[in-house]
């Protein structure tokens, strides 16, 4: 048994290296292809208005993308998070209701209740909390 979980995971495992290692070949050669049509750009540019005015071009379309991009990244990190209640409850739901209906818990089945109940209560009053306190 231990042998089929060790090579499933292992499978796993190099399959996972293998499609990251080709992702991170991927993104290289775009950058490198990016680069290339840039430098493409600033040649053409150099021959329609000089080079010191091409250059110029090409720093400032840098620096728009660079400040469009941080412009994104502060709106996106402004956005208000999800609650992951309703996440946490759907996970927990199959555990309770296996121990609910095993029969062989009993009284123990009231006191898992009891302590989900308890926590879910006490999350909320945390995520409210969190959530006044990212308001001010």
């Amino acid at each position: 048994m231990t042998a089929l979980l060790t090579s499933e995971v292992s499978s796993a495992v190099r399959r996972n290296a293998t499609v990251y290692g080709l992702y991170l070949v991927g993104l290289l050669l775009v950058v490198c292809a990016v680069g290339y049509s840039l430098d493409a750009l600033h040649t053409w540019l150099a021959i329609e208005y000089g080079r010191i005015a091409a250059s110029l071009w090409i720093a400032g379309g840098l620096l728009a993308t660079a400040l469009v991009a941080f412009a994104v990244g502060a709106y996106v990190k402004s956005r208000r998070r999800p609650s992951r209640r309703l996440e946490a409850a759907m996970a927990a739901a199959p555990v309770a209701a296996t121990l609910v209906g095993s029969g062989k818990i009993g009284w123990k089945a009231g006191i898992v209740g009891g302590v989900v109940l308890l926590g879910l209560l006490l999350g909320r009053q945390l995520a409210q909390g969190r959530e006044g306190e990212e308001e001010k």
